[in-house]
Order: C-alpha cells, then sequence, then structure tokens
C-alpha cells in the first residue's frame, strides 16, 4: 500500500513538474500554468502531506529567481484558492475512512517531530538518501542525471531550478532520523528530465556551446548500456533475492487447502512475510507484535513483542505456549529466519515443533534478524 501511494504522488508531482513556470538560466520563465500545477501539487499533498517539502523548496526557488511583490501576493492567492479547498477534501475523506475527524499532518508532525518515534522504525545515517536512495532509484542512470545538471548550468536553454528543488527537498527528508528510498519517489521525473538533457548532448552533432563536434554515443549504444545494467539486477532482485518470504505464503497456502495448515505463527520481525493476500485461506494467523508507543516518555517501559522475542527467544517460546488465556492458541504451523533458528531450535523441538520446509531468501541482508533461509516448523508431538 506505502508503496502504491508514493506511485500515486509521483504521478501527480510529475504533473505538476510539467505546468510550473520554471525559470531558466537567462531569467526568461518557460511557459507553464501555475494554477495548473498547484492543483496537481495539491493532489500529491492529499496523498501524502510530506510533499508539500517539494513545493515548499518550488515556491522558495521562484521568489528567490524572480523576487518580485507581486508575484508574491499571487502565489499566495492561488495556494489559498487551491489550498483550502483540498485541505477540506482530505479532511473529508480522512473524516469518512477513520469516523472521527483528523488531521493527518498534525498527527505527523506529533509522531515524527514533537516525539521522535520515526526512528522506532529503524534510524539511518543523515546521508542515507545520498548514499543509497539516489543510486536505488536512478541506477546507472544516475550518470547521466548528474551530467544533465551539469549541462544545464552550461547552456541558456536548460535551468537548473529543479535540480536545486530536488537538492533542497533532499536535503529537509535527511533531517528526520528514520529514511527509505521510496520518500523520494517524487523527485524521480526531475531527475529523468536530467538524464534526458544528458543523452540528448551526448548523442548530438553539437555541443553545448553550439559546436560541431562527433560523438562516440549513440541512442541505441546508450539504451544497450541501460539495458544491461538494469536488466540483470532487476532480474535478480524480482525472482531470486528476498523471494523466501514469498515462496513461504505459497506453500503455506497450499497447506491450508489441504487442511494440514490450521493456525500460522511468524517469529520474526513484524511484516516480515505477506499476509492474508497471499494465503487466500480463513485461517488464524499471527505475528509479534511491534507497535510503537504514543509517547517518546513510554520508551522506557514500552513492551513489544518482536523485541521481547530478539531479547530472550528461548524464554519468550516457552512463555507464549505456557499460560492460554493470555497467549495465542498453538500454531499448527511456525514461520522464522534461519538467523533465529539456530537460537531456538532446542527449545521449539521440545514443546513439539519440528522443521518441516525450508525456502531460500536471500544471498544479503543489512538486517541480521532476516539473514538466511525462511524455515517452517510444524507441530508435531513434545520430545517430553
Amino acid at each position: 500500500m506505502r508503496p502504491l501511494a508514493n506511485s500515486a504522488e509521483t504521478a501527480f508531482t510529475a504533473a505538476a513538474f510539467v505546468y510550473w513556470p520554471w525559470t531558466r538560466t537567462d531569467r526568461t520563465t518557460a511557459r507553464g500554468s501555475l494554477p495548473t500545477a498547484l492543483v496537481f501539487a495539491a493532489m500529491a499533498c492529499i496523498i501524502r502531506p510530506t510533499s508539500g517539502i517539494i513545493w515548499m523548496c518550488a515556491i522558495v526557488m521562484m521568489f528567490v529567481r524572480q523576487p518580485r511583490l507581486g508575484r508574491a501576493t499571487r502565489i499566495l492567492a492561488l495556494t489559498t484558492a487551491i489550498g483550502v479547498p483540498a485541505i477540506s477534501s482530505m479532511l473529508l475523506i480522512d473524516r469518512v475512512g477513520y469516523g472521527m475527524w483528523k488531521f493527518p499532518p498534525y498527527a505527523f508532525y506529533l509522531f515524527n517531530v514533537r516525539e521522535g518515534l520515526g526512528t522506532w522504525f529503524g534510524e539511518s545515517h543523515p546521508l542515507y538518501h545520498v548514499v543509497v536512495s539516489m543510486p536505488v532509484l536512478f541506477t546507472t542512470m544516475l550518470l547521466f542525471v548528474v551530467h544533465g545538471v551539469w549541462i544545464a548550468g552550461q547552456s541558456a536553454r536548460v535551468t537548473r531550478e529543479p535540480a536545486y528543488v530536488a537538492v533542497g527537498a533532499i536535503a529537509l527528508f535527511s533531517l528526520v532520523g528514520h529514511m527509505e528510498y521510496r520518500f523520494l519517489y517524487p523527485l524521480l521525473p526531475i531527475g529523468f528530465m536530467y538524464a534526458a538533457v544528458s543523452i540528448h548532448t551526448l548523442t548530438s552533432k553539437q555541443s553545448v556551446t553550439g559546436k560541431s563536434k562527433h560523438s562516440p554515443w549513440s541512442v541505441r549504444r546508450i539504451a544497450a548500456f541501460l539495458l544491461v545494467t538494469n536488466i540483470v539486477p532487476a532480474l535478480y532482485l524480482n525472482t531470486v533475492h528476498q523471494r523466501g518470504v514469498v515462496d513461504v505464503m505459497s506453500y503455506l497456502r497450499q497447506g491450508a487447502q489441504t487442511g494440514s495448515v490450521t493456525n500460522i505463527g511468524f517469529l520474526m520481525p513484524c511484516h516480515s512475510t505477506p499476509f492474508y493476500s497471499h494465503l487466500h485461506a480463513n485461517i488464524p494467523m499471527w505475528f509479534l507484535s511491534c507497535e510503537p508507543p504514543l509517547l517518546a516518555s513510554g520508551l522506557d517501559t514500552h513492551y513489544w513483542e518482536a523485541g521481547e522475542f530478539e531479547q530472550r527467544p528461548n524464554e519468550f517460546v516457552h512463555a507464549m505456549f505456557a499460560n492460554t488465556s493470555t497467549h495465542r492458541e498453538k500454531p499448527s504451523h511456525l514461520v522464522l529466519y534461519d538467523a533465529m533458528v539456530v537460537r531456538v531450535q532446542n527449545t521449539l523441538n521440545e514443546v513439539g515443533y519440528v522443521e518441516d520446509a525450508r525456502f531460500f531468501n536471500t544471498h544479503f541482508n543489512g538486517d541480521e534478524r532476516r539473514r538466511g533461509d525462511v524455515v517452517v516448523y510444524r507441530y508435531s508431538n513434545p520430545l517430553v
């Protein structure tokens, strides 16, 4: 759901970029429609309010490049005229969804800024977006993106203004503790535009200054380079890397259809696998809870099952089956990562579980908790 929301946000942002009145290097303004751009920007912000950071940078850049009082007044009037209906629509949609009045941007501020709890989901290095997000999003095309930005500084026909907006947005997104590369999806259109400028220049018979030149590059050569350097990783990442978390659900679905799988427990970091969307069977399933506290003051005393299991896995397994009034029913199958199996294998055997299946998952993983195969344990008979 989250990547889908980011993709929709990116689509609206790309449309807004098309109509945005960018300022060229020669200080002339490109044709555009600011009202139309703001409508698309508002749609992006409704989907993900953090998209407002990009448009804040774009408006600031507009004022810097063309500081006119009349323009500022017009932008304020347009923003109000479009923003008020957009915010009202967002409030109504959330009223229907939540059953009460909610303002998600304020909730986002409370959780991520005031309480600083975004790092609950993982703390990132300040340069994460530079060294991870950008290479992941653009792969080998990043070379052409950087080259295109450089060309924009040499030519009056191409503006660097979108690049400045992107740099400002990346800097602001880097101020939060938790980062994911999908947060930069809306900047993809800017990067693709500069990559196109680079490819056009490399394959052109004229240099940036207008002089004739012989280019060893061709559209076919560049396309072949991009295809080879992207298709191979794409095939690996989509068919091999972390396939075990999907394969295990297919295995469990088959067991649920035959009746051998009746109850499933996931002793893994939460949300490690798909859930009912892949199982398609009405049987009980559960995973270790990992809900964050609502206030930073409750961090020290907050209990979450995934953390307890990681710290004391054997004690957790014994306690899970010792008190049926407060814990879950003993599942017919348990799913774990191989990294945890070595720690709890004996305990699982003691309480009646034996290894039933094993699925290759990944050759590498930055999270040591998710390393190794995905292993399925089946309830049999206790050893004692």
